[in-house]
């Protein structure tokens, strides 16, 4: 079993939403997988916790 590889790209605030939405792109043993994801949080809020809830949502997503 390997490890999954997540990376995200095109990060962007929507502000309507209040949400940060990004494409995520994860590479394991079966391929390539894109998706978009959204994560509800404040602009305010530091970089590491809006990385960790893009990729929290990532990765729950599949």
């Amino acid at each position: 079993m390997s490890t999954p590889c997540l990376s995200l790209h095109r990060v962007a605030y929507d502000p309507i939403a209040a949400a940060f939405r990004a494409e995520a792109q994860i590479v394991d043993a079966r391929g390539i997988h894109r998706r978009p994801i959204l994560w509800r949080g404040p602009t305010t809020a530091e970089f590491k916790r809006i990385a960790t809830g893009l990729r929290d949502a990532a990765l729950s997503a599949g």
